[in-house]
């Protein structure tokens, strides 16, 4: 019998579960157990054990890695927990979760910036240019014969790194990303004009100037209302 989210909690995990009990459940190949353990877990108290949630934001169902991008977002809220979150091997899993084909796992994980802080920020502002530099060229190699959802996936990307981008550009090096905001500004899917056009409100480089003015003329009210 397959192992299914349709099985009662209630039925299969009675009793009160210990916090090193459910850490182990995270590892578990049954996804009831793996999900019960992400529900049940309230704390956190080493990096490894963080490592092993996290680890779950990928390769994994989508109520999986949905709940442990929730889960995640909830326990970082916490400072005695959020230090534990802070390593460049969580960072990777965490990057590759922004680029999730799940709105509601990017999201969770755009989030995070506040939750972790500047650590996070500067890690994301040394890889996210190389990652939107990556889907761009992706992208360009989908030729019209490509089916509908390799093309949505690869926009899907591009649109939560957009998201994320946003949230850092404060810190980022403008000449990192320059060329990939004149593709992305010039981008034939409105919501991705619309993430860049938000992205420029925070720039005053000249550079910029003719994008912006055509951005601000754009034909969907969604892209023009940031920068009119």
């Amino acid at each position: 019998m397959n192992d299914t989210f349709d099985t009662s909690l209630e039925t299969n995990f009675s009793g009160k579960y210990n916090y090193g009990e459910l850490v182990s459940l995270l590892s578990s190949d049954k996804d009831s157990e793996k999900h019960f353990a992400i529900l049940e877990l309230d704390e956190i108290c080493s990096q490894q054990d963080a490592e092993v949630l996290v680890s779950n934001l990928v390769g994994q169902d989508g109520k999986i890695r949905e709940a442990t991008a929730f889960k995640i977002s909830e326990l970082t809220q916490n400072p005695e927990y959020v230090m534990f979150f802070k390593s460049e091997k969580i960072f990777d899993v965490l990057l590759q979760g922004i680029m999730d084909i799940n709105g509601n796992v990017c999201r969770q994980i755009v989030n995070l910036t506040d939750n972790l802080g500047v650590s996070f920020k500067k890690y994301l502002c040394e890889k996210l240019p190389e990652s939107i530099n990556n889907i761009l060229k992706e992208i360009e190699k989908i030729d019209l014969k490509s089916k509908q959802y390799v093309i949505s996936k690869r926009n899907f990307q591009l649109y939560w790194c957009l998201d994320a981008l946003y949230n850092i550009i404060d810190l980022i090096d403008f000449a990192k990303i320059k060329d990939a905001l004149f593709v992305t500004g010039n981008f034939y899917d409105y919501t991705i004009r619309e993430k860049t056009a938000k992205i420029l409100t925070k720039s005053d480089n000249c550079e910029f100037d003719d994008l912006k003015e055509k951005l601000k003329n754009d034909d969907n009210y969604y892209v023009r209302r940031y920068l009119s």
